[in-house]
This record gives structure tokens, sequence and C-alpha cells, in this order.
């Protein structure tokens, strides 16, 4: 009787999504890696999608989806699969970028559905 009184999980505040005003989609993609070294892309990195392939956000790139959950590559990585956020409403300091997000960005974000707060 005793084991129905232990704690069976705890509820952790996610600092990454802000609400769920607008639906949170996600979706498994292939990100192109350039890398010579191990690491990980980490939960809330910013990946932009041009010439039919994710990456990792540029400059010159078009912001398209957040990586929803770590994920570790090798140095012998081209690609690797990740999960993604491709909708919902996220926290603008907890995104992932380099180089600072622009106003436009958010507002490409915007139109694909995803909102920084």
């Amino acid at each position: 009787m005793s084991s129905l009184n232990n704690i069976a999980y705890t509820v952790e505040k996610d600092k990454l999504v802000y609400d769920m005003k607008h639906p949170i989609d996600a979706t498994a993609v292939q990100v192109a890696i350039e890398s010579c070294a191990n690491g990980v892309l980490k939960r809330g990195q910013l990946l932009d999608f041009d010439n039919d392939a994710y990456s990792i956000h540029s400059e010159s790139g078009t912001p398209s989806a957040i990586v929803a959950r770590d994920a570790t590559y090798t140095s012998d990585d081209t690609e690797v699969v990740v999960a993604v956020y491709t909708s919902g409403s996220f926290r603008a300091s907890e995104v992932i970028s380099d180089p600072e997000i622009t106003i436009a960005d958010i507002e490409g974000l915007r139109s694909k559905g995803i909102y920084l707060k």
C-alpha cells in the first residue's frame, strides 16, 4: 500500500515551448553536417531549409524548423536524422542561432507557423 504514495513522475517546465496557443507539429528530418569533429545539435537549434536540404542556420539561410531533441553526430557523419518542430509557439530566448535571429527570420518562421515570443 505504501507504493501508492510514491512519486510516479515529475513535471518539468519546458523552457523552449512558450505556450499551446498554436498547434505544435513535429517530424524527423535529415540534416546535412559540415564538421570534422563530433558534435551535438542541441534542442532549440534553428535549422534552415535550402536547396532541398536541412542545415544549421546561417546568415544566408531560410529558417524552417527548430530541433526538438538533442542529436549527436560523429566526425564521419555527413547527415544526421533529427526530431524537429515545424510549428508552434516558442520562447525566442531559448532558440539557438549563430548568427543572431533577424526580424526577417522571425517573419519567415511566422509564415511557416513557428511563432517566437
